[in-house]
């Protein structure tokens, strides 16, 4: 099913929301799914059912024209925006669908696959809380400095992502993002209050792997588990 963003402003303003998995009255989880340059929010769709739990809805955005933003993901914020913040708008939209039909952030998984795992990664850093987790796959923090302030994420108590188990998964000769842009990021979102785990593989891998699919599906059945002991 798709359906438009309504309160997307700028480059994404004509994104639009394709869902699928389980319906909304049996929605106990939610898998946001961010495709990479290039990709499709179908896409992802399809290689969700790698990691399908019952009970959970499927949401994946998609950029227009299948690009997040123009440069390269480690140019200079400015150099990517408004395109960049318009993608962070999309992913927040996401997660405001989910929670339309009942599943709250401490419930949504989020998923972001190259450009994709960018704008999750940016999405994180301006919009800190508890989520119920997230997989950054071969991408880092958008911007040229790292170690500066504007890496920094927004301030939202002392730990702004509250223990937010965040997979990074990458490999050592990725050809499109350094494998040191990857480890400073999960440095800074520890200094965030997340619960990091980074895997950087031998090889030059891009993309989704097996492995990685098993563990978001693993995540999202802890989760589904979680939400039935509740009740």
């Amino acid at each position: 099913m798709s359906r438009p963003f309504a309160d997307v402003e700028g480059p994404h303003a004509d994104a639009t929301l394709e869902t699928g998995g389980a319906p909304a009255a049996a929605a106990r989880v939610a898998l946001v799914l961010v495709h990479g340059r290039g990709g499709t929010p179908e896409g992802m769709l399809r290689l969700a059912d790698e990691c399908y739990r019952q009970g959970t809805a499927l949401l994946a955005p998609g950029a227009v024209r299948s690009t997040w933003f123009p440069a390269r993901h480690d140019a200079p914020i400015d150099a990517n925006e408004p395109a960049l913040t318009s993608a962070v708008d999309c992913v927040a939209a996401t997660v405001d669908a989910a929670r339309e039909v009942g599943v709250g952030p401490t419930e949504t998984v989020l998923v972001g696959v190259s450009q994709g795992g960018c704008v999750v990664s940016e999405f994180l850093r301006r919009r800190p809380r508890r989520y119920g987790g997230a997989f950054v796959v071969s991408a880092a923090l958008p911007g040229d400095d790292l170690d500066g302030p504007a890496a920094r994420v927004a301030a939202a108590g002392a730990e702004p992502l509250a223990g937010t188990p965040l997979a990074l998964d990458s490999s050592e000769d990725d050809p499109y993002v350094p494998a040191s842009r990857v480890r400073a990021t999960a440095e800074v979102f520890r200094r965030a209050g997340a619960a990091v785990d980074l895997r950087i593989d031998p090889g030059d891998g891009h993309g989704l792997s097996n492995a990685t699919l098993e563990r978001i599906g693993d995540r999202v059945g802890s989760l589904v588990g979680d939400v039935d002991c509740e009740d």
